[in-house]
This record gives structure tokens, C-alpha cells and sequence, in this order.
């Protein structure tokens, strides 16, 4: 047999029309067995190894989340972004001679002057909206992705945003309105007071004197030359509704007395909020009576105690307001449907 480098094999192998090797041809003969003919025996493959492998549902649905996490996530980086200094779209409707609505854009720095007969609705970058009620004077003075003041100097604005704690607020001649992730309507009168009404979440009132915090259902107002008024819940008995802010404005002794009797006297549970926050701001004669009603209404955790805060202790007073039946003040994420705009 000739070797591996033998001429006459490397012409068979690499010239069909060369003449066979030797060598080349017993080798050809003994594997001749094992030849694989398709057309006298073809492949026949088991049924059974073709089946397709289901999916583990588990593994579907873990794609499924990641899917959907990546999908909100875009969504909250895109929503929650916006240019610095970028101009907010507005559509300005006339009054009832007016051939329709005007779409324009609020600049920075730009003043929205609305006459006695003309509303407008203003985009708040991407976070949600505002309606402007006729007669109304405002300025955007800041807008950025995380920060967007407007200035209120009169009027009636309607707000809806839904975004973190804070990315939005107005300022007022009597002081700041935080928005907490939230629907709410501020209006602003000839005096520079500011009246908050709340429908969904909360609402920060902050000025030089202080602060007060205001959920959904209630009411509020605040003034330049005074801390921020109470909570009121909307369907407070009218006595007790007008009790407390007697209690809060007028300067009058006698008056303030008879405010008390009036407040604990038609105090309801749903009211233990606003007697809390009132026995903290106020003197202390007054705060033993508000905080005797409260107690009675709704008692307070065992580690809080009446005495404790009569003595100093605002610490349990805060401990008691938290045990009450409300909502965190920044879960604004809880109200998803405030994303979405709502017919007023």
C-alpha cells in the first residue's frame, strides 16, 4: 500500500476523471457497509424528539415584571423630566364671543394676565395641570425637572400634579403652597389671603411663622402676618368650622374664650386632626380643653399622655396625630389616578 504522499492517491482525491487508487479503493470496499442510502432506508427520527419544551410559567412572569418595571421606569424618567427654563404649553378660552380656544405657551418669567371673561388651562411641564379662572394674575419664575414655581399674585388656580413631594409649588403673598402629590384649588383675594381646599393627598402652607400640613377633604387658609391656619375638614359642623378660625384670628379675649366652648363643644372624631393642631400652636390656658375633647374622642396610644404634653412634650402630641386614621403625607404614588386628567 502506498503512502500518504503517494502522486497517484492525491490525484484521485482531488481529480474525479483521474484513474482510482489502489489504496484508495479497499478502503472504499470495507466501509461500503456503512454507507447511509436515503432512498432505500431514510432517517427516521422519534416523534417524541421533536416536541417543543413548554416554557416555565414562572420564568414568563418574572419577564413579564422586568418587562413592566422597565416600561414604568421610562415612563416616570421621561414624565418627570422636563428643560430647564423650557416654556409650558397654554390654551387660552374667551368668553362666549370667542371663536374658540387659543393655544400659546407660558415663558419664564412671563406674566398670565387673564380678563374678567377669559380662563386658560397651563400644562405644568409633564407633572399635570393647571386651570386658571378668569381675572387671574400669575408668573412662572422657575421650571426645571425637579422644581416648578409659579408665582400666584390673585385668582383662582385649579392644580393637578402627580410627581415626588415638592416638585411643584406656588408662591403667594401670604406664603408658599407645597404641593405633596395632589388635585387641590388655592385661590388668592384682593387682601393677599390664600384659601386652600384639598381633594386628593396633601398640601404643605408654609410661611415665616410656620407651617401646616392639609389632607385631602379639608381646608385651609393663610395670611402674611400670621401662621398658616389649622386643617378643617369641609363637612365640619359650621360652628365648629367658624370656632376655629375665631380662635386662630381674632385677637379679642373674650372672643377667644368663647371659641373654645364652641370648638369642643361640636367636635366631632373626624375633628381630632384639627383639635391637635390647634392645641399645639395655641396658648396654654387653651390647650387643656382642646386636648381633654380629643382624648375623649379618640384616645391616645398607651405611650402618649395628656399631661406629658401639657408639660412640653410636642414629641407624644405628633405621635398622637400619626395614630390617627390618615394616609402618610408623601404617599402621593398611592394616587395613580391623579396622573390622569379629570372633567371638572
Amino acid at each position: 500500500m502506498r503512502t500518504e504522499d503517494d502522486p497517484e492517491i492525491d490525484d484521485y482525491l482531488w481529480n474525479p476523471s483521474a484513474p482510482p487508487a489502489r489504496a484508495v479503493q479497499i478502503v472504499e470496499q470495507r466501509l461500503a457497509p456503512a454507507r447511509f442510502e436515503s432512498v432505500r432506508a431514510p432517517l427516521n427520527l422519534p416523534a417524541s424528539s421533536r416536541r417543543p419544551r413548554r416554557l416555565d410559567p414562572r420564568l414568563l412572569a418574572l419577564a413579564a415584571g422586568l418587562v413592566l418595571v422597565a416600561g414604568a421606569s421610562a415612563f416616570s424618567w421621561w414624565r418627570w423630566s422636563w428643560p430647564a427654563d423650557a416654556p409650558w404649553p397654554v390654551t387660552i378660552q374667551a368668553g362666549p364671543s370667542a371663536s374658540g380656544a387659543v393655544a400659546s405657551r407660558l415663558g419664564l418669567d412671563r406674566r398670565l394676565e387673564l380678563a374678567t371673561d377669559t380662563s386658560a388651562h397651563v400644562q405644568i411641564a409633564r407633572i399635570g395641570g393647571m386651570t386658571v379662572d378668569p381675572g387671574s394674575a400669575l408668573v412662572l419664575t422657575e421650571t426645571r425637572s425637579r422644581r416648578h414655581r409659579v408665582q400666584l399674585d390673585r385668582g383662582t388656580v385649579h392644580v393637578r400634579v402627580w410627581a415626588p413631594p415638592a416638585r411643584f409649588a406656588l408662591e403667594t403673598p401670604a406664603g408658599s403652597v407645597i404641593d405633596l402629590g395632589c388635585i387641590f384649588d388655592l385661590s388668592v383675594d384682593a387682601r393677599g389671603i390664600a384659601r386652600l381646599r384639598v381633594d386628593t393627598g396633601w398640601v404643605q402652607l408654609a410661611n415665616g411663622w410656620g407651617d401646616s400640613l392639609v389632607p385631602a377633604g379639608a381646608s385651609s387658609v393663610m395670611a402674611a402676618a400670621s401662621r398658616p391656619g389649622v386643617p378643617i375638614y369641609d363637612d365640619a359642623a359650621p360652628p365648629f368650622h367658624a370656632a376655629v378660625r375665631t380662635f386662630e384670628e381674632d385677637p379679642d379675649a373674650a372672643a377667644r374664650t368663647r371659641a373654645i366652648d364652641a370648638i369642643v363643644s361640636t367636635a366631632r372624631i373626624r375633628d381630632v386632626l384639627t383639635l391637635l393642631v390647634l392645641a399645639n400652636a395655641a396658648p396654654a390656658p387653651a390647650k387643656r380643653p382642646l386636648l381633654d375633647r380629643a382624648a375623649r374622642l379618640f384616645p391616645p396610644p398607651a405611650d402618649v399622655s395628656v399631661d406629658a404634653i401639657l408639660a412640653g412634650d410636642s414629641l407624644q402630641l405628633w405621635r398622637w396625630c400619626d395614630a390617627l386614621d390618615l394616609p402618610p403625607a408623601k404617599s402621593w404614588w398611592r394616587n395613580w389616578r391623579d396622573a390622569f386628567p379629570r372633567p371638572r
